[in-house]
């Protein structure tokens, strides 16, 4: 009887971290949509790339959506893959972070890539040490911040609040 209260339990709280993990996700994607913009049609962005949707840069070949439905499949299939590129981002550096640190990065990841965000070394050094208030510090004294101030000062601000 024991064991089966223990699976059970064990069960409920693996359903309440997915709800959770999906409510997390679910706010984040809001975010991102929020940050980004939306445009039906494809632009230039400011680093020469053509752009488009919830700030989706075009592959080489890849026809944009005709509607906002198209783009809104992209955006999920680019938040996906931001996500699973920020898991890989903390067990490749050993990060045991916070669900809010983890979201900041994904968005980071969204907006410049695994690569770009890669490259936030001391970011990473201070994550690591679960010191927010200079990893937030590290967000700032970058290139990313001089090219958009606004979104990298809030989720710098948000990563120095936890």
């Amino acid at each position: 009887m024991l064991w089966g209260l223990l699976q059970k339990r064990n069960s409920l709280a693996k359903a309440i971290g997915e709800i959770m993990s999906d409510i997390i996700k679910d706010a984040l994607k809001e975010r991102i949509k929020q940050h980004e913009g939306y445009r039906l049609d494809t632009y230039i962005d400011t680093l020469g790339f053509k752009t488009g949707g919830y700030g989706h840069k075009m592959l080489p070949g890849e026809e944009p959506p005709k509607d906002k439905e198209g783009w809104d499949i992209i955006f999920e299939q680019d938040f996906e893959k931001a996500w699973n590129l920020m898991e890989k981002l903390c067990v490749e550096n050993d990060l045991d972070i916070p669900a809010k640190a983890k979201g900041i990065l994904c968005e980071m990841i969204f907006q410049m890539g695994f690569a770009g965000v890669s490259k936030f070394k001391n970011m990473i050094k201070y994550l690591k040490e679960n010191n927010f208030p200079d990893a937030a510090n590290e967000m700032l004294s970058s290139r990313w911040y001089r090219q958009t101030p606004n979104r990298a000062r809030a989720l710098s601000m948000e990563m120095r609040d936890i």
